[in-house]
Parts: C-alpha cells; sequence; structure tokens
C-alpha cells in the first residue's frame, strides 16, 4: 500500500518534467544545413558523349552531358539533373532529371516532349538520340585542348 502512494507522485513528477513543449527541433540547427536562401545551380561535371558502330577508333561526337545541382530557396537538399547539348555546345537540346525521366527542348528551348523514363546510361541518351542499341555509346572527359 506504501508502495502505491509513492509510485503516484513520483509518475506525475516525471510526466510532468518531460513535456512535449519543452522540445524545439531548431535547438539541433548546428548539426544540419540551413535551407537555401535563394535558388543556385552549378554545374559539377561534363561530358562528351560518342558513338561507334564497331570499330572505337571511328568514334563520333553526339553531343554534350553536363551534370547540375540545383538548391531550391528554403530547402535544405539539393537536386541532380542532366543537360544535354548539341555538338558545338551552344543550344540545349534536352534534360534528364535525377529518377531517369528524358525530356526534349523544342525548337525555341522549351521543354517539349518527354521521351521516356530509362536508365540515364546507356539506355536515355540511346533512345534520345535515335542510336540502334547494337551501337556502343560512351562518355568521356572533355578534353580543353581539342
Amino acid at each position: 500500500m506504501k508502495l502505491w502512494r509513492l509510485a503516484l507522485p513520483a509518475a506525475a513528477f516525471l510526466s510532468a518534467c518531460s513535456g512535449a513543449a519543452d522540445y524545439y527541433g531548431e535547438e539541433f540547427s548546428m548539426y544540419y544545413k540551413a535551407p537555401a536562401e535563394d535558388t543556385t545551380v552549378e554545374r559539377l561535371e561534363g561530358r562528351e558523349i560518342l558513338t561507334w558502330k564497331a570499330d572505337p577508333r571511328k568514334k563520333k561526337r553526339l553531343g554534350y552531358l553536363y551534370k547540375y545541382e540545383t538548391k531550391v530557396a528554403g530547402s535544405r537538399g539539393s537536386r541532380e539533373s542532366y543537360t544535354i547539348y548539341d555538338v558545338p555546345g551552344k543550344r540545349a537540346l534536352g534534360f534528364i532529371t535525377a529518377e531517369g525521366v528524358v525530356y526534349r527542348y523544342d525548337e525555341l528551348g522549351r521543354m517539349g516532349d518527354r521521351v521516356g523514363e530509362y536508365p540515364i546510361l546507356p539506355v536515355g541518351l540511346k533512345v534520345f538520340f535515335g542510336i540502334p542499341v547494337e551501337d556502343n555509346l560512351d562518355l568521356e572527359e572533355i578534353d580543353p585542348y581539342r
């Protein structure tokens, strides 16, 4: 009987000390990134898109594939995307999301047709450029002296 009398005040004391109103998630903000103040896009890497049939010495350049990282204002995370450029590297032909959804731009540079959802390498690029399955496709680092 005496044990019951002691347990009731102890339970009331513990429940009063562990209220949910005492916890604020922002107290631990030093342990994670702050939200981005504005939207930024950063180019991470660029590659040449090359194709050939049987002889790898006869490679043909189709364009360039650039990887970008986008941080949207107010979010803590970032998203990756890929942009496909033509052979001179001046005009964007299309882009690929991080999930592998391939889009083609129209002649005015606006988002046009959705080509499909494929693994980015090599299937997505082969479908985008209309390369036969038996042909080879490779991404090489951009040579600045060529």
